[in-house]
């Protein structure tokens, strides 16, 4: 049996391209369905309803603000897609992007489904993109970046145990506007996110005009 749903908040390419891709067969993760665990689909499957935003090679796509994710740690990506489907990530009503993505992360069925993805990701080879904040200063950035080291790694490589995410390479767009979302209480306000709350904290120490610093700085470091 087929089963087609939608949700109003994935206007435009995104829905239409989760639709086409599942062949209308997922429902939301929270949807309560038997049958649900019989549909398998592969992670190369599954990446075609995310391709539409973030890009046949993960390459991410600014216009929508999509980052680029290709070769991203599967452990990051799948615990990501989770604080998505569990309400710690994108709940927040002016996180229209989050609320956009949490809606895409509850197609997922399953924890396989979410781990097939999250590893088909991280085999994507990583592409190179081009500066955007170019008022970025290097060296304020890199200076600031030293009390975020202990956490994400000297060179920004993140630590899996730790549950703190790389941001060598990061979009640098992307990641200001993450660091403004935490300092504004969008990212991390969420019942049951320490992890938000730990950065909701961080964030708040940097002045807002130098954000675009340690930004455009991490932007530079090599994955």
């Amino acid at each position: 049996m087929i089963r087609c749903y939608s949700i109003s908040v994935l206007a435009g390419c995104c829905v239409v391209a989760a639709l086409a891709t599942a062949g209308c067969n997922h429902v939301s993760a929270q949807a309560s369905d038997p049958a649900r665990e019989q549909v398998s689909l592969t992670g190369s499957e599954l990446y075609g309803a995310c391709a539409a935003c973030h890009g046949a090679s993960g390459e991410g796509n600014a216009a929508v603000r999509a980052p680029r994710i290709g070769g991203l740690p599967s452990w990051y990506i799948a615990s990501e897609l989770q604080r998505f489907q569990h309400n710690l990530r994108g709940k927040h009503p002016d996180d229209a992007d989050g609320l956009r993505m949490r809606a895409m992360a509850r197609q997922l069925f399953s924890d396989a489904e979410v781990a097939a993805v999250a590893e088909y990701v991280s085999q994507l080879v990583p592409v190179s993109t081009a500066a955007s904040l170019t008022a970025g200063d290097m060296a304020s950035g890199e200076a600031l970046y030293a009390e975020c080291a202990s956490c994400h790694g000297a060179r920004g490589e993140g630590d899996e145990q730790l549950r703190t995410p790389p941001l060598a390479g990061r979009d640098d767009w992307y990641i200001d506007k993450q660091i403004r979302k935490f300092r504004a209480g969008v990212r991390g306000t969420a019942a049951g996110d320490e992890l938000g709350r730990q950065m909701q904290a961080v964030a708040a120490t940097i002045d807002a005009d130098s954000i675009q610093h340690v930004s455009a700085y991490l932007h530079t470091l090599s994955r």
